[in-house]
């Protein structure tokens, strides 16, 4: 069975993908390292993605909106290294959380 594909803001994504990005917008906060603090929003990365240009090349986020979880752009905003992996801040998953 293959996945409904859709048109979205240039991009081919599944059907189900305008939803998962409106739901992304509920969720302004994340925890790192035990703190608590905003997420970034596209086009306020320390790094230029060409946010005034287009939107996420990974995710369609347009400038202002938060990523999708699992995005390869969002940014940590506790050391500015990639979120998904790429920075070596604790997540919820790494430690028990008291």
């Amino acid at each position: 069975m293959t996945e409904e594909m859709v048109s979205f803001r240039g991009m081919r994504v599944s059907a189900d993908w305008p939803r998962r990005l409106r739901d992304a917008q509920l969720s302004t906060t994340c925890r790192r390292n035990g703190v608590e603090m905003g997420r970034v929003r596209y086009g306020d990365e320390r790094h230029a993605w060409g946010a005034e240009r287009r939107p996420c090349h990974d995710c369609a986020a347009a400038r202002g909106e938060f990523h999708v979880p699992g995005c390869d752009v969002e940014e940590c905003p506790a050391c500015g290294g990639q979120m998904l992996g790429g920075c070596d801040c604790e997540w919820p998953d790494d430690e028990e959380e008291e």
